[in-house]
């Protein structure tokens, strides 16, 4: 059982504590603080009563003011601000679309995040933790991420469904561009490869990005090519 301890330092002063009994000594739990005068003696006391309301579901004989309506700054401490309003939003709009039937809450959390603040997708995942309290291991991104081209299609389609009956979307006129994007290595694979940069960086391995995007300039599919692809044989069909 709880209790609370007045312990009296000097005029005027007195230490509030919570303790318990344990094998016949006193074991004090928590400091609640230390009152000048009668007043913070009060609210004190009332905090130790909710303390021990809290911990142990303890209810006090007697009727009790609450604390609720003051708080004490040095018995608080500050964890951080999470921006749960912008998640759940965001969330709603991509349920909305119909993203939800991809069925990979990593990939479309990463997602929010690059809309958030764009960063590395392992940068994100520590991000995610810190801006809206949700936390993802490591681990799940390389067993998942492999698979993510190949919801490419199917995530493409979901939005020109939803672009084609809510917004009477049509494709009378589009615009196609592409770029190059050069990699800090001089080692080529399947896809970096060494071709016309438009960076200036001809001796780096690069790929060729192809982007569509509608008369409003809303992006609707994507390709990414070899980097040594001509830009004439870079156009695709949706």
């Amino acid at each position: 059982m709880y209790k609370i301890r007045q312990i009296k330092y000097a005029t005027n002063s007195v230490s509030i504590q919570v303790y318990k009994i344990e094998n016949r000594q006193r074991v004090i739990v928590r400091h609640i603080g230390t009152a000048r005068n009668d007043q913070e003696k009060a609210e004190l006391i009332s905090l130790a009563i909710d303390f021990i309301e809290k911990l142990s579901s303890q209810l006090a004989l007697f009727d009790e003011s609450q604390s609720d309506n003051f708080m004490y700054l040095n018995q608080t401490e500050f964890i951080g601000v999470y921006y749960t309003f912008f998640y759940e939003l965001i969330s709603k709009i991509a349920i909305t679309i119909g993203f939800d039937k991809i069925k990979n809450p990593l990939l479309l959390d990463l997602v929010i995040m690059r809309m958030f603040e764009p960063a590395s997708k392992l940068r994100s995942i520590v991000l995610r933790q810190e801006y809206f309290g949700i936390r993802h291991r490591r681990q799940n991104y390389y067993a998942h991420a492999p698979g993510w081209l190949a919801l490419k299609s199917k995530a493409e389609s979901i939005a020109l469904t939803f672009a084609r009956k809510h917004y009477s979307f049509n494709f009378d006129l589009l615009f196609y561009d592409v770029t190059t994007l050069y990699f800090e290595t001089f080692e080529e694979d399947e896809l970096r490869k060494n071709g016309f940069s438009k960076d200036n960086k001809s001796q780096q391995p690069q790929i060729l990005v192809a982007l569509m995007v509608t008369k409003e300039g809303l992006p609707i599919a994507y390709e990414v090519f070899a980097g040594n692809t001509f830009e004439g044989h870079a156009i695709f069909l949706l």
